[in-house]
């Protein structure tokens, strides 16, 4: 199958595996203050959000076959995505500060970014086999 990896590297190694995780990370410490009453509402929604960006380029970048690694980027683009729906009704609701919603949201704008550009990669090269 020509949609094979000729290479499978070390996902720690990826600066968006890295900015994925300490993201992750950011989340947990900022909805340790949420209302008790968030707790199995927008406090686990944004850990699980969070975590499957990191989790699903783990996964993907592991994965022998370029397509399984593109479905992976898709679904880690949705979940950096649900992280930025669910931190506007964080702020909406005064449970994070305008700096800790600005900066959190700064750093998912960035790792889209890098998961869009990873994705185009990929799709780039499933074009050129595919001709």
């Amino acid at each position: 199958m020509a949609e094979k990896k000729q290479f499978i590297g070390n996902f720690r190694d990826l600066e968006v595996y890295k900015k994925a995780l300490i993201f992750s990370n950011k989340i947990y410490k900022a909805v340790e203050g949420f209302p008790s009453c968030e707790r199995n509402n927008l406090v686990d929604q944004l850990r699980r959000a969070s975590t499957s960006v990191y989790s699903n380029i783990a996964e993907g970048n592991a994965n022998y076959y370029y397509r399984k690694e593109y479905d992976r980027l898709n679904t880690s683009i949705g979940s950096i995505s649900e992280c930025r729906a669910f931190l506007d009704m964080a702020i909406m609701q005064k449970y994070v500060s305008r700096e800790t919603y600005d900066s959190l949201d700064k750093d998912a704008e960035e790792i889209f970014k890098m998961l869009i550009a990873m994705a185009n990669r990929i799709e780039k090269i499933l074009n050129e086999e595919a001709s």
